[in-house]
């Protein structure tokens, strides 16, 4: 929100950005210990399926975060400039 010519962050964007990328990373390492687990039960099925859980969820972690900071923060320095 431009407020005087000045871009001030949206905390509750910021919020809910952040708290799902966190979130749905945390939700990738406990997809990730469950694949080991699978692994070391001798499960290679189950291993495979929670380590592919666990890299969609870590991608969709970093996209929340890396998005929610590329709009709060870097695209309106880019608009400002034009």
């Amino acid at each position: 929100m431009a407020v005087n010519g000045v871009h001030k962050p949206n905390p509750l964007a910021l919020a809910a950005g952040f708290g799902i990328g966190v979130t749905w990373i945390g939700l990738a390492l406990w997809c990730l210990m469950a694949a080991l687990k699978g692994f070391g039960d001798s499960r290679a099925d189950y291993g495979v399926v929670w380590s592919i859980v666990a890299v969609l969820l870590l991608g969709a972690g970093l996209a929340a975060l890396v998005g929610t900071w590329w709009h709060q923060f870097a695209l309106p320095r880019r608009h400002q400039h034009h």
